[in-house]
């Protein structure tokens, strides 16, 4: 026995040194500590009630367990959540401590060390089912010289009911959709786009709305002065005639980009003169205008005299 001590004593002792440290890591590993900040989700029995708000939607769990299996989790595989009871039947303050049970996760050798703050605060409120209008969220503008008509744009649906705390829908005069990018666009277009609800509120029919934004080149007026009034057809043979007023001033109304191309001599007015007989006539007048270009008031009127 005593040989077999001595025998490869060095051997021996090395491996049991080794032993004792690995003894070691292997009691240190268990008593391993983590923080993570988790999501507090709340739960409440009677269903007359709501959350309004709440004192920390998330907390600080202290877990303990080997380091091996504490980094295998992520934070999304804990959470904790806390049941309110039928004790809470009105509207008001309440408060409730968060036990370790509480702390959900998907390994039973963690354990919860500690929960940071320990007591939450929420405020209840009462559930109500209310009916908001839809209005699009826009982000950015169109291209320049472009504009949505907003009195054309077209939602389906343009309302919807939505179910929450009674504090938090009372304060909505609307709901908006997510964001829908207008930056640079020359064109109308379609999109289906989800809501922007606050978390505590819920929509009672499927939150996503078929939306066409009509996108058209920005109108802009401009005025001429003193366009001469111009006859269509050539008189009948021995006829005079008179124009009352012979030139005549007026605003165009249409796209920009046009009117910004258009100078006086380019516009041109005219009376068509086709089977007029002799005498006064009130004859409304004709122009010759670019496409998405037009008068801006009621057509123009002159007073037209044929004689012999």
């Amino acid at each position: 026995m005593i040989q077999w001590f001595v025998k490869d004593s060095g051997i021996k002792l090395i491996s049991f040194l080794l032993a004792i440290g690995l003894w070691y890591y292997a009691v240190g590993e268990e008593g391993v500590e983590i923080t993570r900040t988790v999501p507090l989700k709340i739960k409440i029995k009677n269903p007359q009630m709501s959350v309004l708000s709440v004192s920390s939607p998330t907390v600080d769990v202290t877990l303990q367990a080997p380091r091996a299996l504490l980094n295998e989790m992520t934070s999304n595989e804990i959470y904790a959540e806390h049941e309110i009871r039928d004790e809470a039947k009105t509207a008001g303050d309440y408060s409730f401590r968060l036990e370790p049970g509480e702390v959900k996760t998907s390994k039973n050798e963690i354990r919860v060390v500690r929960i940071q703050p320990p007591v939450i605060g929420v405020r209840l409120d009462e559930l109500i089912v209310q009916k908001l209008e839809i209005k699009p969220n826009f982000v950015g503008e169109p291209a320049v010289g472009y504009q949505v008509m907003t009195n054309e744009i077209q939602l389906n649906p343009n309302a919807i009911l939505l179910q929450g705390p009674k504090g938090e829908l009372e304060k909505l005069s609307f709901v908006k959709t997510e964001n829908m990018h207008l930056v640079g666009r020359i064109r109308s277009f379609r999109i289906t786009a989800g809501l922007e609800l606050p978390e505590n509120v819920k929509p009672l029919s499927e939150a996503l709305v078929d939306a066409y934004i009509p996108i058209k080149e920005e109108s802009a007026e401009k005025n001429f002065e003193n366009i001469p009034v111009l006859i269509l057809k050539p008189l009948q043979k021995g006829l005079q005639v008179e124009i009352v007023p012979p030139a005549v001033s007026f605003t165009l109304r249409g796209s920009r980009s046009q009117l910004d191309k258009l100078s006086s001599e380019q516009v041109q007015a005219y009376v068509d003169l086709t089977a007029l007989e002799s005498g006064t006539h009130d004859v409304p007048l004709k122009m010759l205008l670019p496409p998405d270009v037009g008068l801006k008031d009621e057509p123009l009127i002159v007073k037209v005299t044929l004689k012999k």
